[in-house]
């Protein structure tokens, strides 16, 4: 994959496409919803889906587990306009799930999908009730327009306990920073770990969450609590552990 610095461009809303939301969410009861998310120029079908396959028979209560592959790929091609396209769709999902009255929300978004799960948070945080919101960003791309830094100080801000796992090194910009409300998990020394496989390590995070410690066995999908206080206790935001 080849990166670009963006140039910074005009992208008002009349410019955004339909969000795809409504018509991707399936019509269910079940109270608590996890949405996989993939970035840029990506696909549910290379990595979501599959984790989704992994995870899911870890569930401890099934019967309230919602999966959700989330497919943005075509709002999301364009590097340029991704971060703007993708708070729009997390404020689409929104506006489908906040009527539902959900107990708990979990994100799981690669990338430039973690601005969907941004745009996600920033509307579900004026719901009232809100669901609980854990979000798990996976070497998430922090840029928009010119600032690589941009979602430092803003993401997860209005959600109950976020962790980012981070690659270092990987030549992708804007995902070499640690997101100021979570706590990190660097997998930047994973190469040649059974867990991991391929050159590309922007892609590491999203095989090494559902195989190492700390990952999926701390959501309340795998043990069926949420203590997000408990969480962010035994990982506080703004501290990072390498994985060796």
């Amino acid at each position: 994959m080849k990166w670009a610095l963006p140039v910074l461009v005009g992208f008002g809303a009349a410019c955004q496409p339909p969000p795809t939301a409504e018509a991707q969410l399936p019509d269910s009861s079940k109270d608590v919803w996890v949405l996989v998310v993939h970035g840029s120029g990506d696909g549910p079908e290379r990595w979501a889906q599959p984790l989704i396959d992994t995870l899911s028979p870890r569930v401890k209560t099934p019967a309230r587990v919602q999966w959700v592959a989330y497919d943005w790929r075509d709002a999301a091609k364009d590097k340029l306009s991704a971060a703007e396209r993708g708070q729009a769709e997390g404020a689409a999902i929104a506006e489908v799930l906040v009527p539902k009255q959900l107990s708990h929300v979990h994100v799981i978004a690669h990338s430039a999908g973690a601005h969907v799960a941004f745009g996600l948070e920033q509307a579900l945080s004026k719901a009232h009730p809100r669901p609980t919101l854990h979000l798990t960003l996976l070497d998430p791309f922090l840029g928009k327009g010119l600032d690589f830094e941009w979602g430092k100080a803003r993401f997860g801000t209005g959600a109950d306990f976020v962790e980012q796992w981070l690659n270092l090194g990987d030549g992708v910009p804007g995902t070499e920073t640690a997101i100021a409300a979570a706590h990190v998990v660097d997998v930047s020394k994973s190469a040649g770990k059974p867990e991991v496989t391929g050159s590309q390590g922007h892609w590491w995070p999203t095989q090494a969450y559902g195989v190492l410690e700390p990952g999926f066995s701390n959501t309340l999908e795998a043990t069926n609590t949420f203590d997000a206080a408990e969480l962010r206790e035994r990982f506080p935001p703004g501290t990072s552990a390498a994985v060796p």
